[in-house]
């Protein structure tokens, strides 16, 4: 996007605030909250905040910026022809591609990294729960078993994260901080200062035997989908664990509860699911050693908004002084 283009209407944008009806109402943006944070780098000409079920047909095919939490792409394309920005406030947006519905001068940009702060504290508390084996002392308590198990200290323990972006990255620094080795895979295989060693996904084969506890914390893309099946589960050493906080399409779980079955992992968490909420007939939830999460990794509600609208309020400085803009979706690498 030209910054001289961006700048016509930067100053007085019209804003339109789409919400979904029986959302938590900690994820609702309101007008109130937009002009709060917006107010330091534009004045804006209108502000209209309606839910996707009783929308502003006229002022939706006005606005310049549209926010939202869910994507209506098809609405998006028919009708947001003056939109040049979305910010969507959440991080994944694998449920939108492919992205032929956005318009050649709309860019979209994502929410991704508002969640890193609690996504590295709730790593940290489950991965010190794998290496500890509170999965089997879980399933113990439920058929009334005391079997006591002695762990050694964290300390040295070898975590391989897959996927050190935002996420990732946070999660490596809550684990190094506690001692644990941590290897990293991304992309592009450069450094994180949390990770002991990077690499890149044509090595993820070769450091599975090497890996204690294995946490995947990477976009669900073609590449990623059902990346880790019953071959990956049984490169890991007896006894692994595994963490799953990315998608649940990067993971066969059918392969997984065969392998706490058998006893091979000594154990498994999952916060994400193809079906939320997991059905009740799910056989997830009878899995020995697996320690199921209702999706609550990522969301810290109080401030979460806020958190959204400061990437905006960023890209229009940015913008302004024509700087490229972060968060921005890349539709060839679907993130």
């Amino acid at each position: 996007m030209a910054s001289n283009a961006f700048e016509e209407w930067a100053t007085v944008p019209r804003i339109y605030i789409e919400n979904v009806r029986g959302r938590d109402p900690a994820y609702e943006v309101t007008a109130d909250a937009v002009l709060r944070n917006l107010h330091p780098v534009c004045k804006p000409a209108a502000v209209t905040c309606r839910f996707s079920d009783d929308r502003d047909l006229d002022a939706f095919r006005q606005a310049e910026i549209l926010i939202a939490g869910r994507l209506d792409t098809a609405f998006i394309a028919n009708e947001a022809h003056s939109v040049k920005i979305i910010q969507c406030t959440s991080a994944g947006v694998e449920d939108y591609a492919p992205f032929d519905w956005l318009g050649p001068t709309t860019t979209l940009t994502n929410a991704s990294g508002v969640h890193a702060e609690k996504v590295g504290e709730f790593a940290l508390m489950a991965a010190l729960m794998l290496h500890s084996g509170v999965p089997a002392i879980a399933t113990n308590q439920r058929r009334h078993l005391w079997k006591r198990q002695l762990g050694g200290m964290a300390s040295g323990s070898r975590v391989l994260i897959y996927g050190v972006g935002a996420l990732g990255g946070a999660v490596a620094e809550r684990l190094q901080a506690v001692g644990f080795h941590v290897v990293g895979i991304r992309r592009n295989g450069q450094a994180h200062t949390a990770v002991d060693r990077m690499t890149t996904p044509d090595k993820f084969h070769q450091e599975l035997s090497r890996t204690d506890i294995l946490v995947l914390a990477c976009p669900l893309t073609p590449e990623t989908r059902g990346l880790v099946g019953g071959i990956e589960l049984s490169m890991l050493p007896s006894g692994a664990s595994l963490l799953n906080i990315a998608r649940a399409g990067v993971l066969d779980h059918r392969a997984l509860a065969l392998s706490l079955e058998s006893g091979r992992l000594s154990g498994a968490i999952l916060d994400v699911f193809e079906q939320e909420p997991l059905p009740e007939n799910s056989e997830l939830w009878d899995v020995p050693n697996l320690m199921i999460f209702p999706h609550v990794s990522a969301d810290a509600p109080i401030g979460y908004v806020d958190r959204c609208l400061a990437i905006l309020a960023e890209n229009l400085k940015r913008a302004k002084a024509g700087q490229s803009l972060r968060n921005v979706v890349d539709p060839l690498r679907g993130y």
